[in-house]
């Protein structure tokens, strides 16, 4: 019930925890921490990092809230941001950060989505000892990818818009198109190359 009534009054909910509601950003935590962890566990496939970061997210948005205008604050974009802040901060401090296949399909801008573009995008579909070695190509694949190229990947299956995209990642909307571009183009001939070195 909670999380259904945070789906209804999200709106409502962004301003009055700008206007310093505790119950109402416990509400927006409901809703969106399952998605930040998805996405930060997405890419570093490390349990504790996962909770650490998504710990320090929403610190930082109750934080800043106070300082935000409710009605203006496009919340979604705003909370990705800071997460992404986050796990760049971690990448910093540890030099790395295991990049792992991630699990949504959805859409931005009426685009094919990335996932769609990978072998049919069935991954689910496939017998159990095929997704397996499936989700391993994928994850080879990534992990020869540019860091921001995996990040726009990610939250283009996530279902972000490219302008949504580029406020997240700040920067502009012709930068995310041609990295998106270049990203799948990229990933399809990594993709391609390894798939039919493991055929051989």
């Amino acid at each position: 019930m909670v999380l259904m009534n945070a789906v209804e009054n999200e709106s409502r909910l962004v301003i009055e925890a700008c206007e310093g509601s505790v119950t109402a950003f416990e509400a927006l935590v409901v809703l969106y921490e399952p998605r930040i962890r998805r996405m930060i566990y997405g890419m570093t496939r490390d349990e504790q990092l996962t909770q650490d970061i998504c710990q320090e997210t929403f610190l930082s948005a109750y934080r800043a809230l106070p300082r935000m205008n409710g009605h203006d604050l496009r919340f979604a974009p705003w909370l990705y941001r800071i997460a992404l802040n986050q796990l760049r901060s971690e990448w910093r401090k540890r030099k790395h950060v295991t990049i792992v296949p991630f699990g949504s399909s959805a859409v931005g801008d009426n685009d094919t989505s990335f996932e769609e573009q990978v072998e049919d995008g069935a991954l689910l579909d496939n017998p159990f000892e095929e997704g397996v070695a499936e989700r391993d190509l994928v994850k080879r694949v990534l992990s020869r990818l540019p860091q921001n190229s995996v990040m726009c990947l990610l939250l283009d299956a996530e279902g972000f818009s490219y302008n949504e995209i580029a406020e997240i990642m700040q920067d502009t909307l012709s930068a995310v198109r041609s990295r998106l571009s270049r990203a799948r183009q990229a990933f399809q001939r990594i993709y391609s190359g390894l798939d039919q070195e493991g055929r051989r």
